[in-house]
C-alpha cells in the first residue's frame, strides 16, 4: 500500500470527529492567534489587514488541508482559498464546514488531489491551481516522504515572491507528564508521538510521500512514515524537525528568504494514550522573483 493509500484510507475514517477535542480546539486557537498576530511576518500583501499595504486579491492554498485549520486562520485575509487533500471524506468535511458558515464555492472550495504525484495530476494543470499569493500546510511535512520534493511541487504553484507557510514541531521540544500533569523538565527531547517505532513499514515504492498529514495534530497516530529525503534512495527518519533542517529542505526545494519562529509556550496535548507537552514552530519561504511561471492567470 503507497504512503497515499494508507492517509487516505485512515483520514477517511476519521473526518466527522478528527479534531473535537476540547485540548485540540486550545491546540487550533494558540496558532490562530500566534499567526494571526504575525500577518507582517509573512512579507505578502493580503486583504483586510488595515495595512496601506493591503490588495484587492489574494490567494491562498491550503494543501493537505484536512478539516480547515490553516484555511479559517487566513480566510479573512485572502479573498479565494483552495483546499486540496488526498481524502474524500476530509474535503467533504471542509467543505460542509466552510458552507455552514455562509461561505459559498466561488470563496473557499476543497477538492481531492495530490500534487507530489509524478507526473502532475492533469486535473491540477489548469491556470486556476497556479500563481498563489499564500501555500499553507498544517502539521503536515513531518508526514511527507520526501519533503524536498513535497516542498518543489508547492513552490511550483505559487506565484513568484509567493510564499510558503509551514507549521511543525521542533525537534527536541516535548515535555513527557508527571501524574499530576506537570511538565517533566528531564523529559525534553523529540518523542515518537506515534508510540512505536519510526517506520510503519509500508511499501512506499519511493513515490515522494503523495499522502500528507492533515492540518491539525490531533491523530498523529495514524499511518505515516515522516523521513527526509536528500534524494529518493537516502532518507533520514525525522518524526520533528530541526530549524536547521527546515531552512535547509527549504533552501534545496528553491525558496528564499527562509525564516522559522517558535512558539514561545508549549502546547498541550495527548497522543495514543501519552500525554505531553509540544513545541511548535512556524517557517516560511518565499518562491524567487525570477522563477519561471507556471499556469498564466491572466485569464482568471
Amino acid at each position: 500500500m503507497s504512503l497515499a493509500d494508507a492517509n487516505r484510507k485512515y483520514f477517511d475514517t476519521m473526518s466527522d470527529l478528527y479534531d473535537r477535542k476540547p485540548w485540540f480546539a486550545k491546540v487550533n486557537q494558540r496558532v490562530t492567534d500566534e499567526l494571526r498576530s504575525r500577518l507582517d511576518w509573512l512579507g505578502v500583501p493580503l486583504v483586510n489587514t488595515g495595512s496601506s499595504s493591503d490588495v484587492q486579491e489574494a490567494r491562498l492554498l491550503d494543501y493537505a488541508c484536512g478539516t480547515g485549520l490553516m484555511s479559517r486562520l487566513y480566510g479573512p485575509y485572502v479573498t479565494t482559498t483552495l483546499g486540496i487533500d488526498v481524502s474524500p471524506n476530509m474535503v467533504a468535511t471542509y467543505n460542509a464546514r466552510a458552507q455552514a458558515t455562509g461561505l459559498t464555492t466561488s470563496t473557499i472550495t476543497g477538492v481531492i488531489g495530490d500534487l507530489f504525484a509524478t507526473p502532475q495530476p492533469g486535473e491540477f494543470s489548469g491556470p486556476e491551481y497556479y500563481n498563489f499569493d499564500l501555500a499553507t500546510v498544517g502539521f503536515g511535512f513531518h508526514h511527507f516522504e520526501d519533503v524536498i520534493h513535497a516542498a518543489s511541487c508547492l513552490r511550483e504553484r505559487l506565484r513568484p515572491g509567493g510564499v510558503l507557510v509551514i507549521t511543525e514541531f521542533l525537534e527536541g521540544g516535548d515535555l513527557a507528564l508527571d501524574e499530576n500533569g506537570n511538565p517533566l523538565p528531564d523529559t525534553a527531547g523529540g518523542h515518537d508521538h506515534h508510540g512505536h517505532g519510526h517506520h510503519h513499514g509500508h511499501d512506499h515504492d519511493h513515490d515522494h510521500g503523495h499522502g500528507h498529514h492533515h492540518p491539525d495534530p490531533a491523530q498523529a497516530d495514524g499511518p505515516h512514515t515522516p523521513t527526509l529525503h536528500k534524494n529518493k534512495n537516502s532518507a533520514l527518519v525525522s518524526p520533528q524537525f530541526t530549524i536547521e533542517e527546515i531552512k535547509k529542505f527549504f533552501a534545496e526545494a528553491g525558496f528564499v528568504d527562509l525564516d522559522v519562529v517558535v512558539m514561545d509556550e508549549k502546547v498541550y496535548m495527548e497522543f495514543a494514550g501519552r500525554k505531553m507537552w509540544r513545541t511548535v514552530l512556524f517557517a516560511k519561504g518565499r518562491r524567487p522573483m525570477e522563477d519561471e511561471v507556471k499556469g498564466d492567470n491572466s485569464e482568471l
